[in-house]
């Protein structure tokens, strides 16, 4: 009982260390329970991305092309919903930006496979081609009436059903089960039996489910989506990458799942926190990246205290 009851103070920490440093800086803009409330909401996208990305980097692979298929997939999506009309226009979004994504993982999945090059080199070279495809199509905007689940409550019962269905791929199915041992070793993998490679492509193609929902999320939140050029989108991966990094470090006390939910929440509340301070982007990014050094520090050292001894 008293170790459950650490775990849970030790999991707590670090959000309510991070929130408590802002509060007493900025108290009136960044204390507000309205603020707490926006902030929760706006963790859930990038939760969702990288759970979708845990499953390809669980495996020892990368993808840099997530948020060029997330422009893509919004796009395309919001053009197929228009299609339908108001009554079945979010049923087409929602099922276009799934079945797009999917899709598009699908061919990273089969491109890595078949050229038997790194993972990143794959996904650079498609994220240019996903970035000029969705030049060609160009940018998208989806009206009012059927960009519900970018608000609450809609949005936020969505974040959490995704969580629950990471949760249970990653933690209860037997294609999370393999993924984490293709993770540990291809090797002895591959001497249990296991496809290897089938592993793999599950991975990219369950990471593609997670980045579809990410997809009509993103459009319904912002109501526009502009296509990038020269691999700008890959700016979109930093927030949910930052957030699978802290996931890793918590997963000694929590779930990665869990974990990734909460690293999602305090990069949320570093940024809104400077925000509110006046910080300028620039420096904003050079603080998140300073603080995501020091918490993988952290847990790395940990890691090495643990062979020692």
């Amino acid at each position: 009982m008293k170790q459950k009851i650490k775990e849970i103070l030790s999991i707590v920490a670090l959000p309510l260390s991070v929130y408590c440093i802002f509060f007493i800086i900025e108290p009136r803009r960044f204390g507000t329970l309205q603020t707490l409330y926006i902030m929760f909401q706006q963790a859930f996208i990038p939760s969702i991305v990288a759970w979708g990305l845990c499953f390809v980097m669980t495996l020892g692979l990368y993808d840099l092309s997530i948020g060029a298929i997330i422009i893509l997939s919004s796009m395309i999506g919001t053009k197929v919903g228009l299609l339908f009309g108001p009554f079945f226009g979010l049923f087409g979004l929602i099922v276009s930006c799934v079945l797009i994504s999917v899709v598009l993982e699908y061919i990273n999945a089969v491109a890595y496979t078949v050229l038997k090059i790194p993972s990143m080199i794959v996904t650079i070279g498609l994220l240019m081609i996903y970035e000029t495809i969705g030049n060609l199509i160009g940018g998208a905007s989806l009206p009012f009436e059927i960009s519900m689940f970018g608000r609450a409550p809609y949005n936020i019962v969505t974040g959490i059903i995704t969580f629950l269905l990471a949760y249970f791929l990653f933690n209860k199915t037997q294609a999370g089960v393999q993924i984490k041992a293709v993770g540990g070793s291809e090797i002895i993998s591959e001497n249990a039996g296991i496809n290897v490679q089938k592993v793999k492509i599950l991975g990219f193609l369950l990471c593609g489910l997670f980045t579809g929902i990410a997809s009509f999320l993103t459009i319904s939140h912002g109501g526009l989506v502009m296509p990038s050029t020269r691999i700008e989108s890959v700016t979109r991966l930093f927030p949910p990458l930052m957030g699978y990094f802290i996931g890793v470090a918590l997963s000694k006390i929590c779930n990665i799942i869990i974990g990734i939910f909460i690293g999602e929440m305090v990069i949320v509340m570093i940024i809104t926190g400077m925000i509110t301070m006046g910080v300028t982007t620039t420096l904003q990014q050079v603080i998140t990246g300073l603080f995501l050094l020091a918490v993988v520090g952290v847990a790395k050292r940990g890691e090495i205290e643990e062979v020692v001894k």
